[in-house]
């Protein structure tokens, strides 16, 4: 019984999926429209084939995301990424059906048997080249499944403690996670990490901002695609660290940081940077992740 349920639901989404891509004409009535499920993480993901005389000709991503908003400021984070130059998926708009909500974005097709170093590389300094005014964000916008606040700011440590660090542990410490005495020695840490590194002085850059491998896709070709962004202008150094947090696919080396015109010993400060994954991964996926919280604190106490 639970088998049939669960199928009709891919039933009705296989159809609201079809017949919204031949009214945003994305897809002619020529077309023999196959839907794949393709994968389920924390967002269950179709492929859209599109077939003529047996031959697919035109593929689609349709992501199911948690509302029309979610859809709406993904869209926007990847057109700014898209901006600098970086590569990124095109978004063709929102399905919107009984509260359900998919964006529609296109295939890349996976499996190069040449890696993406270079083109990621390409993509990191068309991000980071350019000095933004102020760090943060136009507007909130989320972190995995989770909201992120955004306002702007003059100083990094203020940005990164009261938008990033400060909002995931209150919630860490409202699950029974952390501790009060935790979210003080975060606090202490922030500023006086940030103040001593001089984390300020290469400017707010616009980052991906949720840079893990699962993340960054390698075309057929070998061209390296950023996906899924939660953007805003913060320190590169963020995207480099989240990037190594559960092992990078690419070479992480001194001449990387050397390359992107970053100071010395930016890749020594890893640990300080994926302080707020490990925060958001505590608060998604629970307390296994609390170890690598306290190992961070260990670090620089």
């Amino acid at each position: 019984m639970h088998y049939l349920r669960v199928h009709h639901m891919v039933v009705a989404e296989d159809t609201l999926i079809k017949q919204e891509l031949l009214n945003k004409k994305l897809a002619d009535p020529r077309d023999e429209i196959l839907i794949r499920h393709q994968s389920q993480g924390l967002f269950t993901l179709f492929r859209a084939e599109l077939r003529r005389e047996k031959k697919v000709h035109r593929c689609y991503i349709v992501k199911q995301v948690d509302s029309a908003k979610m859809g709406l400021l993904e869209a926007d984070g990847l057109r700014a990424l898209g901006e600098t130059g970086c590569a990124v998926p095109s978004t063709h708009g929102l399905i919107e059906s009984r509260g359900r909500s998919f964006l529609i974005m296109d295939y890349v097709e996976t499996g190069s048997k040449r890696p993406g170093q270079a083109s990621f590389e390409a993509n990191l300094k068309s991000l980071y080249q350019q000095r933004q005014i102020s760090y943060g964000w136009k507007e909130a916008n989320y972190i995995g499944t989770l909201d992120q606040p955004n306002e702007w700011h003059d100083r990094f440590a203020d940005f990164w403690w009261q938008d990033r660090i400060l909002p995931q542990a209150v919630m860490a410490i409202q699950k029974g996670f952390l501790k009060s005495s935790d979210r003080r020695t975060m606090e202490t840490m922030v500023y006086r990490l940030s103040e001593s590194w001089g984390l300020d002085d290469i400017g707010p850059r616009l980052v991906h901002g949720d840079l893990w491998s699962g993340n960054v896709i390698v075309s057929s070709e070998g061209q390296t695609f950023f996906i899924d962004p939660s953007v805003a202008c913060s320190h590169p150094e963020q995207d480099l660290a989240m990037l190594q947090l559960f092992g990078s696919p690419f070479d992480m080396g001194k001449e990387l940081y050397e390359m992107l015109g970053l100071p010395p010993g930016a890749g020594e400060r890893v640990p300080f940077f994926q302080l707020y994954p490990l925060l958001v991964h505590v608060n998604i996926f629970g307390a296994s992740y609390v170890n690598g919280v306290k190992e961070v604190l260990r670090t620089y106490r």
